[in-house]
């Protein structure tokens, strides 16, 4: 833990240059470059994935034995950042609103530490800096590259309040079992008939329809459903027109779909479609459902997350470690692609402080994270890798 604490300052400093400036998908030449930067500058060799910017590092230990492989995602989002701070992104509309830039910086310090106590490590520590977390492509190109070869388990780590307000920074939560939700997103173009505003009966007004198709969607959970079914659909855009005094031809609705069960995955995938289309003809519009099948659910393997808490616990304190939660983690993350193909732990660090006033969660202008306990976030990739690799 001391040891950990030493490089602090430097572990905050790492995500503050990356919080400057976000990037995008795939694309992330500028990122790419302060991590292969520091990993020239700390001799640990490393691939360019070719079909993004990924990066793929390894640490070999003084012996053979098991690969162990962490990863750390590190795209931004199209959020236009709402705080006042020193280390604001500099990129108008982009933000890192969901905390990959401390992923990054805690396993770019993880690996330093590591490749500092190497001939401690009977094997090798795979490390994977991977893009397109948010568009759903950086682990399937990985994959295309060879990230899993020969690895036998994976870790990864996710800062930020995706367990409940109930907990608090610096807690960490290591649960077997299902972790995340499967997610789907759709689009659903409503295709009406414009006019002007003063005399909508010579028109059909897709928004109207639009609106009343997002308030009929929104049953499908709520009485269409077991009650307790682990369940979420939300609309996170709606788009149509651009004047005051017009009836538009169009409009189009984005949302997502998320579910820990496939079978109600896909019932909720068909009653979407349904509903839309049947309400639209009902009111003489047209009506098109695009449906994207996106990540699946992220399972921790059961022996794998007790050895990983056991692990978390001697480095930072058993207090810290919670593998219980009220309620189910309907987040997603394409972490899920290495998941269902080795043994894998996806956790998370808790980084909200009420005291402090960091209190947005991911995805928001807002959001920020108490760096205090990043730290932590080290320490545990640490003592993962040492006790895995003994």
């Amino acid at each position: 833990m001391c040891e950990m604490k030493k490089k602090e300052e430097k572990l905050i400093a790492l995500r503050r240059e990356l919080h400057r400036f976000p990037e995008i998908g795939g694309e992330l030449p500028k990122t790419r470059k302060i991590i292969c930067d520091f990993l020239d500058e700390i001799g640990i060799s490393y691939t360019l994935n070719p079909h993004d910017d990924g990066v793929i590092a390894e640490i070999k230990g003084r012996n053979n034995g098991k690969t162990i492989a962490f990863r750390a995602d590190m795209d931004g989002l199209h959020i236009n950042e709402d705080n006042e701070l020193p280390y604001k992104s500099q990129i108008e509309g982009q933000m890192h609103g969901c905390g990959h830039d401390a992923h990054t910086a805690i396993l770019l310090i993880a690996a330093e530490t590591l490749n500092e106590h190497k001939d401690k490590l009977n094997g090798t520590v795979r490390l994977l800096f991977q893009s397109g977390e948010e568009t759903g492509t950086g682990a399937k190109h990985m994959l295309a590259q060879g990230a899993l070869n020969g690895v036998d388990a994976i870790c990864a780590l996710h800062v930020g309040n995706l367990a409940g307000d109930t907990y608090n920074a610096g807690e960490m939560i290591i649960l077997p079992g299902p972790v995340s939700a499967g997610k789907d997103k759709f689009t659903i173009t409503v295709y009406g008939k414009g006019t002007h505003s003063a005399f909508p009966e010579k028109g059909i007004d897709p928004i109207l329809i639009a609106a009343r198709i997002a308030n009929a969607c929104e049953e499908i959970s709520a009485r269409e459903l077991p009650s307790g079914t682990t369940a979420v659909l939300s609309f996170g855009s709606f788009q149509a027109g651009v004047d005051h005094n017009t009836i538009p031809d169009k409009a189009i609705l984005k949302g997502s779909i998320r579910v820990q069960d496939g079978k109600v995955r896909d019932f909720i995938g068909e009653r979407l479609k349904c509903i839309a289309q049947n309400i639209a003809a009902a009111f003489r519009a047209e009506c098109e459902v695009e449906l994207k099948k996106g990540s699946q659910t992220v399972m921790n393997d059961e022996q794998l997350s007790q050895f990983v808490a056991k692990a978390v616990t001697e480095a930072i304190g058993g207090d810290k470690v919670i593998m219980k939660t009220t309620s189910a983690l309907m987040g997603s993350d394409d972490f899920a692609n290495y998941a269902s193909k080795v043994q894998a732990v996806y956790f998370f660090l808790h980084t909200n402080n009420s005291e402090k006033g960091i209190v947005a969660a991911n995805h928001n202008p807002h959001f920020d994270i108490d760096e205090s306990v990043l730290w932590e976030g080290v320490a545990a990739y640490v003592a993962i890798a040492l006790n895995y690799l003994k």
